[in-house]
């Protein structure tokens, strides 16, 4: 029963995701990600659960941002609206 356990946790897929997990999602590296969310070349805005200080990124905006054509985030936040 716990191996059943074990391997049900595995197949979940996160909600959100930190850095890393972005920049290995848009197939870039974790600098090259900071650089574009920097300059506002990244259309979703990160978020914070409670106290936490760790940014968040939701992965289901991100492919809606993704399918988008990924616009900047002035544009993005614009198409939200």
């Amino acid at each position: 029963m716990i191996e059943n356990a074990q391997h049900l946790v595995a197949r979940i897929e996160p909600v959100l995701v930190g850095i890393e997990g972005v920049a290995s999602m848009l197939g870039i590296s974790a600098t090259a990600f900071k650089a574009l969310d920097r300059t506002g070349q990244i259309g979703p805005m990160p978020m914070k659960i409670g106290t936490l200080k760790r940014r968040l990124w939701s992965v289901c905006e991100l492919r809606q941002w993704a399918e988008s054509g990924c616009p900047i985030r002035e544009q993005w936040q614009g198409m939200k609206d």
